[in-house]
C-alpha cells in the first residue's frame, strides 16, 4: 500500500456540467472519489508528457546514421581538444 502523502495544494478547474457529469460517474465506476480519480490521471498525464518531451524518436534511417555517428572515429578537432590539459582545478 502506497504511503499517505499530506496534500496541503489545491487546483480549481472550470469544467462544463456534461464534463463534471461524466468525470464523476468515472470515477464511480472505478470505486474512487473524484479527487483520486482526477489526480490518477492528471499524474499518468503528466508522466507520459514529461516523458516524451525529454525522448528524441527517430525513424529506422536516422536512428542508423547517429549509430553511425557514434561509432565513427571522433573528427581531429575534437581529439585535440580532449587531449588538452585541464585549466580549471
Amino acid at each position: 500500500m502506497a504511503p499517505v502523502m499530506e496534500r496541503s495544494c489545491r487546483i480549481d478547474i472550470r469544467l462544463t456540467q456534461p464534463q463534471r457529469t461524466s468525470y464523476e460517474r468515472a470515477a464511480a465506476l472505478k470505486g474512487q472519489t473524484l479527487s483520486q480519480w482526477t489526480t490518477q490521471h492528471l499524474d499518468e498525464c503528466a508522466r507520459r508528457d514529461i516523458d516524451e518531451a525529454r525522448a528524441t524518436q527517430l525513424d529506422d534511417e536516422a536512428f542508423e546514421a547517429f549509430c553511425q555517428m557514434l561509432e565513427a572515429p571522433l573528427p581531429k578537432a575534437a581529439s585535440e581538444l580532449l587531449a588538452r590539459e585541464e585549466i580549471w582545478v
